[in-house]
């Protein structure tokens, strides 16, 4: 049986754009083990110039990936996520952190993270 396992989010900033969607899902940012961290400095990199940068949700069955591309967004999104906020002071974060409101609805607001990619926020039990 197919399932969905991972998204990628292409982006220009991987680490810092992953500290944004840590806080944005609640999710963990996957800790870099020795192993890891000898690997990107095989490559030249640290874990904080790592290119792709894997956030786990807290059952391990889904990955959000930021992976870095060299080519800006230049257009809206084809697809976004959708992300439940656990009340306004979430939203305000999101906010401090480089969100931006781009559209408000009744019950949910559509925003950009800090790289421009959009997403929706809803509030507390809507779908």
């Amino acid at each position: 049986m197919s399932h969905l396992v991972e998204i990628v989010l292409d982006c220009r900033h991987a680490s810092s754009l992953a500290r944004f969607w840590e806080v944005a899902l609640g999710w963990r940012i996957r800790p870099y083990d020795e192993a890891e961290v000898a690997r990107l400095a095989s490559l030249g990199l640290t874990p904080e110039t790592d290119p792709t940068v894997a956030i786990d949700s807290p059952d391990g069955s889904l990955v959000f990936f930021l992976q870095e591309v060299p080519e800006p967004k230049t257009v809206k999104n084809r697809m976004h996520v959708d992300v439940r906020l656990r009340d306004e002071a979430h939203l305000e974060q999101l906010v401090r952190l480089g969100a931006t409101v781009l559209s408000e609805h009744d019950g949910w607001r559509v925003l950009a993270d800090p790289e421009g990619n959009e997403f929706c926020a809803r509030h507390g039990g809507l779908v």
